[in-house]
Protein backbone atom coordinates (compact mmCIF):
# COMPACT_ATOMS: atom_id res chain seq x y z
CA UNK A 1 0.00 0.00 0.00
CA UNK A 2 2.88 2.46 0.87
CA UNK A 3 4.39 1.61 -2.26
CA UNK A 4 0.93 2.35 -4.42
CA UNK A 5 0.41 5.76 -2.21
CA UNK A 6 4.37 6.50 -3.16
CA UNK A 7 4.08 6.54 -6.82
CA UNK A 8 0.50 8.02 -6.80
CA UNK A 9 2.14 11.22 -5.13
CA UNK A 10 5.29 11.07 -7.31
CA UNK A 11 2.72 10.98 -10.96
CA UNK A 12 0.97 14.01 -9.56
CA UNK A 13 3.76 15.66 -9.06
CA UNK A 14 5.19 14.63 -12.05
CA UNK A 15 1.94 16.30 -14.13
CA UNK A 16 2.26 18.69 -12.23
CA UNK A 17 5.48 20.00 -13.00
CA UNK A 18 4.77 18.63 -16.69
CA UNK A 19 2.21 21.14 -18.25
CA UNK A 20 4.07 24.08 -17.02
CA UNK A 21 7.29 22.98 -18.21
CA UNK A 22 6.20 22.41 -21.86
CA UNK A 23 4.40 25.56 -21.96
CA UNK A 24 7.75 27.78 -20.67
CA UNK A 25 9.78 25.86 -23.84
CA UNK A 26 6.95 26.45 -26.15
CA UNK A 27 6.80 30.19 -25.07
CA UNK A 28 10.67 30.79 -25.28
CA UNK A 29 10.87 28.62 -29.03
CA UNK A 30 8.07 31.09 -29.80
CA UNK A 31 9.89 34.27 -28.82
CA UNK A 32 13.28 33.03 -30.44
CA UNK A 33 11.26 32.46 -33.65
CA UNK A 34 9.78 36.13 -33.62
CA UNK A 35 13.18 37.02 -32.42
CA UNK A 36 14.88 35.66 -35.60
CA UNK A 37 12.37 37.36 -37.92
CA UNK A 38 12.90 40.33 -36.25
CA UNK A 39 16.71 40.00 -37.15
CA UNK A 40 16.09 38.89 -40.95
CA UNK A 41 13.61 41.87 -41.48
CA UNK A 42 16.74 44.47 -39.95
CA UNK A 43 19.20 42.98 -41.84
CA UNK A 44 17.39 43.43 -45.55
CA UNK A 45 16.44 46.93 -44.95
CA UNK A 46 18.85 48.78 -47.56
CA UNK A 47 18.41 52.10 -45.21
CA UNK A 48 20.38 50.04 -42.49
CA UNK A 49 24.17 51.95 -42.92
CA UNK A 50 26.15 49.16 -41.06
CA UNK A 51 25.92 46.01 -42.01
CA UNK A 52 24.95 43.49 -39.51
CA UNK A 53 27.56 41.27 -37.89
CA UNK A 54 26.83 37.36 -38.47
CA UNK A 55 29.21 36.16 -36.40
CA UNK A 56 29.45 32.38 -35.85
CA UNK A 57 27.04 32.22 -33.20
CA UNK A 58 24.19 34.22 -36.12
CA UNK A 59 25.77 33.24 -39.45
CA UNK A 60 24.33 33.90 -42.54
CA UNK A 61 23.39 31.26 -45.02
CA UNK A 62 20.99 33.04 -47.48
CA UNK A 63 21.14 31.71 -50.75
CA UNK A 64 19.68 34.40 -52.80
CA UNK A 65 17.75 33.42 -56.36
CA UNK A 66 18.12 36.72 -58.18
CA UNK A 67 16.75 34.78 -61.56
CA UNK A 68 12.79 35.41 -61.24
CA UNK A 69 13.37 38.87 -59.62
CA UNK A 70 15.02 40.23 -62.63
CA UNK A 71 13.22 38.36 -65.49
CA UNK A 72 9.72 39.98 -64.06
CA UNK A 73 11.60 43.56 -62.86
CA UNK A 74 9.85 46.05 -65.20
CA UNK A 75 11.82 49.85 -65.19
CA UNK A 76 9.53 53.06 -65.17
CA UNK A 77 12.08 55.22 -66.28
CA UNK A 78 11.98 56.95 -69.81
CA UNK A 79 15.58 57.02 -70.65
CA UNK A 80 15.65 53.21 -70.65
CA UNK A 81 19.14 52.18 -71.84
CA UNK A 82 18.84 55.14 -75.10
CA UNK A 83 20.68 53.37 -77.44
CA UNK A 84 24.27 54.78 -78.53
CA UNK A 85 25.97 53.71 -81.35
CA UNK A 86 29.28 55.21 -80.45
CA UNK A 87 29.65 53.11 -77.44
CA UNK A 88 29.51 48.87 -77.26
CA UNK A 89 26.95 47.04 -75.56
CA UNK A 90 25.96 43.21 -74.89
CA UNK A 91 25.09 41.76 -77.80
CA UNK A 92 25.11 37.56 -79.07
CA UNK A 93 27.37 38.81 -81.13
CA UNK A 94 30.12 39.76 -78.95
CA UNK A 95 29.46 37.51 -75.88
CA UNK A 96 29.48 34.46 -78.40
CA UNK A 97 33.27 36.17 -79.62
CA UNK A 98 34.38 36.83 -76.24
CA UNK A 99 33.58 33.21 -74.98
CA UNK A 100 35.03 31.73 -78.06
CA UNK A 101 38.74 33.52 -77.42
CA UNK A 102 38.32 32.21 -73.90
CA UNK A 103 37.59 28.89 -74.67
CA UNK A 104 40.55 28.65 -77.67
CA UNK A 105 43.02 29.23 -74.67
CA UNK A 106 41.26 27.07 -71.78
CA UNK A 107 43.14 24.16 -72.79
CA UNK A 108 46.27 26.21 -72.29
CA UNK A 109 45.54 26.95 -68.66
CA UNK A 110 42.71 25.57 -67.58
CA UNK A 111 45.08 23.17 -65.60
CA UNK A 112 46.42 26.11 -63.67
CA UNK A 113 42.78 27.64 -63.28
CA UNK A 114 41.61 24.58 -62.20
CA UNK A 115 43.46 24.97 -59.07
CA UNK A 116 41.71 28.19 -58.54
CA UNK A 117 38.51 26.56 -58.95
CA UNK A 118 37.56 28.20 -62.35
CA UNK A 119 35.09 26.11 -64.73
CA UNK A 120 36.07 24.31 -67.66
CA UNK A 121 34.00 25.23 -70.48
CA UNK A 122 34.37 21.11 -71.60
CA UNK A 123 32.57 20.29 -68.37
CA UNK A 124 30.61 22.83 -66.83
CA UNK A 125 28.01 21.09 -64.64
CA UNK A 126 31.01 18.80 -62.82
CA UNK A 127 33.71 21.67 -62.88
CA UNK A 128 31.54 24.64 -61.53
CA UNK A 129 32.21 24.67 -57.49
CA UNK A 130 30.49 25.79 -54.79
CA UNK A 131 32.66 29.22 -53.64
CA UNK A 132 31.69 28.76 -49.81
CA UNK A 133 28.82 27.83 -47.80
CA UNK A 134 26.61 30.55 -49.30
CA UNK A 135 27.05 30.06 -52.89
CA UNK A 136 24.17 29.22 -54.62
CA UNK A 137 25.92 27.17 -57.25
CA UNK A 138 22.71 25.62 -58.10
CA UNK A 139 21.60 28.52 -60.32
CA UNK A 140 24.65 29.26 -61.50
CA UNK A 141 24.51 25.89 -62.94
CA UNK A 142 21.00 26.77 -64.75
CA UNK A 143 21.84 29.97 -66.03
CA UNK A 144 24.45 28.88 -67.19
CA UNK A 145 23.34 26.30 -69.11
CA UNK A 146 20.34 28.32 -70.00
CA UNK A 147 22.44 30.87 -71.89
CA UNK A 148 25.97 28.82 -72.90
CA UNK A 149 26.36 25.98 -74.58
CA UNK A 150 29.60 24.72 -76.24
CA UNK A 151 29.18 22.83 -79.43
CA UNK A 152 29.96 19.75 -80.28
CA UNK A 153 33.06 20.92 -82.22
CA UNK A 154 34.53 22.09 -78.59
CA UNK A 155 35.10 25.46 -80.51
CA UNK A 156 31.84 27.24 -81.36
CA UNK A 157 29.40 28.52 -78.70
CA UNK A 158 25.80 29.37 -78.77
CA UNK A 159 24.14 31.98 -76.91
CA UNK A 160 20.37 31.83 -76.15
CA UNK A 161 19.15 35.01 -77.14
CA UNK A 162 16.86 35.42 -73.74
CA UNK A 163 20.76 36.00 -72.44
CA UNK A 164 20.52 39.72 -73.44
CA UNK A 165 17.18 40.37 -72.23
CA UNK A 166 18.12 39.30 -69.07
CA UNK A 167 21.15 41.48 -69.21
CA UNK A 168 19.65 44.30 -69.94
CA UNK A 169 17.03 44.00 -67.00
CA UNK A 170 20.04 43.62 -64.72
CA UNK A 171 20.78 46.88 -66.53
CA UNK A 172 17.70 48.73 -66.23
CA UNK A 173 17.69 47.34 -62.42
CA UNK A 174 20.78 49.61 -61.47
CA UNK A 175 20.22 52.31 -63.38
CA UNK A 176 17.22 52.93 -61.59
CA UNK A 177 19.08 52.92 -58.56
CA UNK A 178 21.17 56.53 -59.35
CA UNK A 179 17.85 58.13 -59.05
CA UNK A 180 15.89 55.97 -56.93
CA UNK A 181 13.26 55.19 -59.22
CA UNK A 182 13.27 51.29 -58.82
CA UNK A 183 9.68 49.84 -59.13
CA UNK A 184 10.73 46.86 -56.99
CA UNK A 185 13.54 46.06 -54.25
CA UNK A 186 15.34 42.74 -54.07
CA UNK A 187 14.63 41.43 -50.68
CA UNK A 188 17.31 39.51 -49.04
CA UNK A 189 17.20 37.78 -45.73
CA UNK A 190 20.57 38.61 -44.65
CA UNK A 191 23.61 39.96 -46.05
CA UNK A 192 26.91 37.69 -46.53
CA UNK A 193 29.46 39.29 -44.19
CA UNK A 194 32.32 40.09 -46.76
CA UNK A 195 35.86 39.83 -45.62
CA UNK A 196 38.52 42.41 -46.86
CA UNK A 197 41.28 41.58 -49.36
CA UNK A 198 44.68 43.53 -48.97
CA UNK A 199 47.78 42.86 -50.96
CA UNK A 200 51.51 44.47 -51.78
CA UNK A 201 55.39 43.59 -51.69
CA UNK A 202 57.68 45.47 -49.44
CA UNK A 203 57.77 49.03 -51.03
CA UNK A 204 54.03 49.44 -50.21
CA UNK A 205 53.92 47.67 -46.62
CA UNK A 206 53.19 51.74 -45.10
CA UNK A 207 50.82 52.11 -47.66
CA UNK A 208 49.11 48.96 -46.01
CA UNK A 209 49.77 50.31 -42.49
CA UNK A 210 46.90 52.95 -43.38
CA UNK A 211 44.69 50.62 -45.05
CA UNK A 212 44.53 48.59 -42.25
CA UNK A 213 44.37 51.89 -39.52
CA UNK A 214 40.69 53.10 -41.32
CA UNK A 215 40.04 49.30 -41.10
CA UNK A 216 40.47 49.19 -37.76
CA UNK A 217 38.27 52.44 -37.73
CA UNK A 218 35.21 51.58 -39.40
CA UNK A 219 35.36 47.51 -39.89
CA UNK A 220 37.10 46.36 -36.58
CA UNK A 221 34.97 43.16 -36.58
CA UNK A 222 35.76 41.98 -39.93
CA UNK A 223 38.45 39.52 -41.23
CA UNK A 224 41.51 41.02 -43.44
CA UNK A 225 42.82 38.01 -45.95
CA UNK A 226 46.55 39.78 -46.86
CA UNK A 227 48.10 38.31 -49.99
CA UNK A 228 52.31 38.38 -49.36
CA UNK A 229 53.80 39.28 -52.71
CA UNK A 230 57.05 39.96 -51.09
CA UNK A 231 57.23 41.71 -47.84
CA UNK A 232 60.17 41.03 -45.84
CA UNK A 233 60.60 38.95 -42.62
CA UNK A 234 60.02 41.93 -40.40
CA UNK A 235 57.16 42.89 -41.58
CA UNK A 236 55.56 39.35 -41.98
CA UNK A 237 56.17 39.21 -38.24
CA UNK A 238 54.85 42.45 -36.97
CA UNK A 239 51.88 42.09 -39.43
CA UNK A 240 50.81 38.76 -37.45
CA UNK A 241 51.79 40.10 -33.98
CA UNK A 242 49.79 43.22 -34.37
CA UNK A 243 46.81 42.16 -36.33
CA UNK A 244 45.25 39.15 -34.96
CA UNK A 245 42.48 39.08 -37.21
CA UNK A 246 44.84 39.05 -40.64
CA UNK A 247 45.16 35.75 -42.34
CA UNK A 248 48.43 35.98 -44.53
CA UNK A 249 48.30 34.12 -47.64
CA UNK A 250 51.38 33.88 -49.85
CA UNK A 251 50.99 34.57 -53.65
CA UNK A 252 51.74 31.29 -55.86
CA UNK A 253 54.23 33.10 -58.43
CA UNK A 254 56.07 29.82 -58.77
CA UNK A 255 52.99 28.43 -60.14
CA UNK A 256 51.71 30.85 -62.10
CA UNK A 257 55.02 31.90 -63.66
CA UNK A 258 55.17 28.24 -65.55
CA UNK A 259 52.38 29.56 -67.62
CA UNK A 260 53.03 33.42 -67.72
CA UNK A 261 56.43 34.94 -67.02
CA UNK A 262 55.11 38.41 -66.95
CA UNK A 263 53.47 37.49 -63.37
CA UNK A 264 56.30 38.46 -61.69
CA UNK A 265 56.08 42.33 -62.62
CA UNK A 266 53.83 43.41 -60.14
CA UNK A 267 53.65 46.95 -62.25
CA UNK A 268 51.76 45.05 -65.10
CA UNK A 269 49.05 43.78 -62.32
CA UNK A 270 48.78 40.25 -63.72
CA UNK A 271 48.42 39.40 -60.06
CA UNK A 272 46.05 40.90 -59.13
CA UNK A 273 42.68 38.84 -61.23
CA UNK A 274 44.41 36.01 -59.43
CA UNK A 275 44.09 37.38 -56.13
CA UNK A 276 40.77 38.05 -55.96
CA UNK A 277 39.52 34.75 -57.42
CA UNK A 278 41.27 33.43 -54.94
CA UNK A 279 40.07 35.38 -51.97
CA UNK A 280 36.48 35.02 -53.45
CA UNK A 281 36.59 30.95 -53.95
CA UNK A 282 37.41 30.77 -50.25
CA UNK A 283 35.13 33.42 -48.82
CA UNK A 284 32.34 33.85 -51.55
CA UNK A 285 31.96 38.05 -51.09
CA UNK A 286 34.75 40.30 -50.56
CA UNK A 287 35.69 43.90 -50.99
CA UNK A 288 39.12 43.95 -52.35
CA UNK A 289 41.52 47.36 -51.78
CA UNK A 290 45.01 48.21 -52.91
CA UNK A 291 47.54 49.75 -49.95
CA UNK A 292 46.43 53.12 -50.97
CA UNK A 293 42.84 52.91 -50.11
CA UNK A 294 41.40 54.74 -47.22
CA UNK A 295 37.89 53.78 -46.12
CA UNK A 296 35.98 56.85 -44.73
CA UNK A 297 32.57 54.56 -44.15
CA UNK A 298 31.06 51.56 -43.11
CA UNK A 299 28.14 52.11 -45.12
CA UNK A 300 28.38 49.00 -48.12
CA UNK A 301 25.10 47.46 -47.25
CA UNK A 302 23.69 48.68 -50.59
CA UNK A 303 26.51 48.08 -52.55
CA UNK A 304 26.72 44.24 -51.00
CA UNK A 305 22.96 44.38 -51.84
CA UNK A 306 23.05 44.67 -55.35
CA UNK A 307 25.74 42.37 -55.96
CA UNK A 308 23.36 39.50 -55.21
CA UNK A 309 22.68 40.58 -58.63
CA UNK A 310 25.68 42.50 -59.86
CA UNK A 311 28.33 40.34 -58.82
CA UNK A 312 30.94 42.95 -60.10
CA UNK A 313 31.22 46.82 -58.14
CA UNK A 314 33.70 49.27 -59.20
CA UNK A 315 34.28 53.29 -58.99
CA UNK A 316 34.21 54.48 -62.31
CA UNK A 317 36.47 57.86 -63.20
CA UNK A 318 34.40 60.18 -64.95
CA UNK A 319 35.91 62.01 -67.92
CA UNK A 320 38.75 59.23 -68.27
CA UNK A 321 38.03 57.85 -71.79
CA UNK A 322 38.97 54.11 -71.96
CA UNK A 323 40.45 54.10 -75.22
CA UNK A 324 43.11 56.88 -73.93
CA UNK A 325 44.49 54.69 -71.01
CA UNK A 326 44.60 51.11 -73.08
CA UNK A 327 46.66 50.10 -75.80
CA UNK A 328 45.31 49.09 -79.33
CA UNK A 329 46.40 45.53 -79.28
CA UNK A 330 44.79 45.01 -75.94
CA UNK A 331 41.43 46.14 -77.95
CA UNK A 332 42.39 44.15 -80.59
CA UNK A 333 43.12 40.46 -78.30
CA UNK A 334 39.51 40.63 -77.87
CA UNK A 335 38.52 41.52 -81.47
CA UNK A 336 37.47 44.96 -80.26
CA UNK A 337 38.26 48.56 -81.97
CA UNK A 338 38.88 51.53 -79.34
CA UNK A 339 36.83 53.70 -81.37
CA UNK A 340 34.02 52.43 -79.79
CA UNK A 341 35.27 52.47 -76.23
CA UNK A 342 36.26 56.49 -76.34
CA UNK A 343 32.90 57.52 -74.30
CA UNK A 344 32.98 54.57 -72.09
CA UNK A 345 35.19 54.89 -68.84
CA UNK A 346 37.76 53.63 -67.43
CA UNK A 347 37.35 52.67 -63.31
CA UNK A 348 39.28 51.54 -60.54
CA UNK A 349 40.73 47.91 -60.23
CA UNK A 350 41.90 48.89 -56.47
CA UNK A 351 38.73 49.47 -54.81
CA UNK A 352 36.16 46.52 -55.86
CA UNK A 353 33.24 44.50 -54.29
CA UNK A 354 33.49 41.05 -55.75
CA UNK A 355 30.68 38.59 -55.01
CA UNK A 356 30.14 35.00 -56.05
CA UNK A 357 26.77 35.10 -59.25
CA UNK A 358 26.54 33.66 -62.45
CA UNK A 359 28.45 37.08 -64.03
CA UNK A 360 31.05 37.18 -62.08
CA UNK A 361 31.59 33.54 -63.08
CA UNK A 362 31.94 34.65 -66.92
CA UNK A 363 33.94 37.88 -66.34
CA UNK A 364 36.34 36.05 -63.72
CA UNK A 365 36.93 33.90 -66.18
CA UNK A 366 37.92 35.79 -68.95
CA UNK A 367 39.99 38.68 -66.61
CA UNK A 368 41.71 35.63 -65.48
CA UNK A 369 42.63 34.37 -69.13
CA UNK A 370 43.95 38.12 -70.17
CA UNK A 371 45.85 38.19 -67.28
CA UNK A 372 48.02 35.46 -68.22
CA UNK A 373 48.34 36.30 -71.75
CA UNK A 374 50.92 39.25 -72.29
CA UNK A 375 49.27 40.14 -75.30
CA UNK A 376 46.23 41.30 -73.53
CA UNK A 377 47.13 42.56 -70.29
CA UNK A 378 50.82 44.21 -71.23
CA UNK A 379 50.49 44.77 -75.20
CA UNK A 380 54.25 45.62 -75.12
CA UNK A 381 54.79 46.96 -78.75
CA UNK A 382 51.42 48.79 -78.74
CA UNK A 383 50.11 52.64 -77.56
CA UNK A 384 47.25 54.22 -77.20
CA UNK A 385 44.98 56.21 -79.49
CA UNK A 386 42.65 58.87 -78.15
CA UNK A 387 41.15 62.01 -79.22
CA UNK A 388 40.78 63.88 -76.02
CA UNK A 389 44.50 63.52 -74.48
CA UNK A 390 48.03 62.49 -75.52
CA UNK A 391 47.76 60.64 -72.50
CA UNK A 392 49.84 56.85 -73.47
CA UNK A 393 49.37 55.48 -69.80
CA UNK A 394 48.55 52.11 -70.57
CA UNK A 395 46.27 50.70 -67.01
CA UNK A 396 47.10 47.09 -67.44
CA UNK A 397 44.21 45.34 -65.22
CA UNK A 398 41.88 48.22 -65.41
CA UNK A 399 41.57 48.38 -69.07
CA UNK A 400 41.02 44.53 -69.60
CA UNK A 401 38.36 44.48 -66.52
CA UNK A 402 36.38 47.13 -67.76
CA UNK A 403 36.48 45.97 -71.26
CA UNK A 404 35.27 42.56 -69.95
CA UNK A 405 32.62 44.48 -68.15
CA UNK A 406 30.93 46.14 -71.37
CA UNK A 407 30.04 42.47 -72.70
CA UNK A 408 27.52 42.05 -70.24
CA UNK A 409 26.78 45.41 -69.21
CA UNK A 410 24.69 48.16 -71.35
CA UNK A 411 26.06 51.66 -70.63
CA UNK A 412 24.46 54.33 -68.11
CA UNK A 413 22.39 57.31 -70.57
CA UNK A 414 24.56 60.07 -72.26
CA UNK A 415 24.16 64.12 -71.44
CA UNK A 416 25.80 67.31 -71.87
CA UNK A 417 26.96 70.02 -69.23
CA UNK A 418 27.97 72.38 -71.12
CA UNK A 419 30.57 71.71 -73.75
CA UNK A 420 31.18 69.01 -72.18
CA UNK A 421 29.45 64.87 -73.01
CA UNK A 422 28.62 62.97 -69.81
CA UNK A 423 27.88 59.95 -68.93
CA UNK A 424 25.84 58.14 -66.26
CA UNK A 425 27.46 55.89 -64.07
CA UNK A 426 27.54 52.33 -65.54
CA UNK A 427 25.02 49.82 -63.65
CA UNK A 428 29.08 48.13 -62.21
CA UNK A 429 29.66 51.44 -60.47
CA UNK A 430 28.48 51.74 -57.18
CA UNK A 431 27.06 55.08 -57.14
CA UNK A 432 24.28 53.09 -58.79
CA UNK A 433 23.67 51.49 -55.01
CA UNK A 434 24.57 54.41 -53.13
CA UNK A 435 25.89 57.75 -53.27
CA UNK A 436 28.48 57.83 -51.30
CA UNK A 437 32.34 58.06 -50.95
CA UNK A 438 33.35 54.98 -49.29
CA UNK A 439 36.77 55.60 -49.43
CA UNK A 440 39.79 57.67 -50.92
CA UNK A 441 42.61 56.91 -53.03
CA UNK A 442 46.13 58.37 -51.06
CA UNK A 443 49.13 56.90 -52.94
CA UNK A 444 51.44 58.71 -50.90
CA UNK A 445 50.18 58.85 -47.32
CA UNK A 446 52.27 55.95 -45.58
CA UNK A 447 52.07 55.10 -42.03
CA UNK A 448 55.11 53.43 -41.51
CA UNK A 449 54.82 53.08 -37.49
CA UNK A 450 50.69 52.72 -37.35
CA UNK A 451 51.03 48.94 -36.64
CA UNK A 452 54.28 49.13 -34.59
CA UNK A 453 52.62 51.65 -31.96
CA UNK A 454 49.13 49.61 -32.12
CA UNK A 455 48.24 47.22 -29.27
CA UNK A 456 48.69 43.51 -29.46
CA UNK A 457 45.32 42.44 -31.29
Amino acid sequence: MALTRRFKLFRRLFFRRLFPTIFFFTCLYILLLLYRKYCRTQSCDPSFTTITDHDHHNPCYFKPSTNEFIFNYKTNSSMENQPDLTRVEPTIERIRNLLEIIRSKEDKYQSLLETFDVFSMINPDISFKPYSIDSNIDEIKTLYNRFIKLMPDNKKIEIDHTFIDYLRKISNYLLDGLGNKRTNTFQVECIRKPVFVLACDQGYFDGLQGAIHTLDTYWSDHRIIFYDLGISSEQETLLRTKCARCTIIKFPFSSIEKYASHIGTLLFFAFKPFVIQDALRRYGTIIYADSSVRFNSNSFNPVLIDNYIRGFAVRELPGHSLSCYTHTDTFTWFNQSYRNFENIYIAEAGFLVVTDTFLTRLIMKAWLTCALESDCLVSFESQTKCKRTSSSKHHYDQSAMVIILTYFFFQGNTGTWGNQKLNDSAPYDMLTSVQTNLGDIKRYAPEQNYLLEKRNS
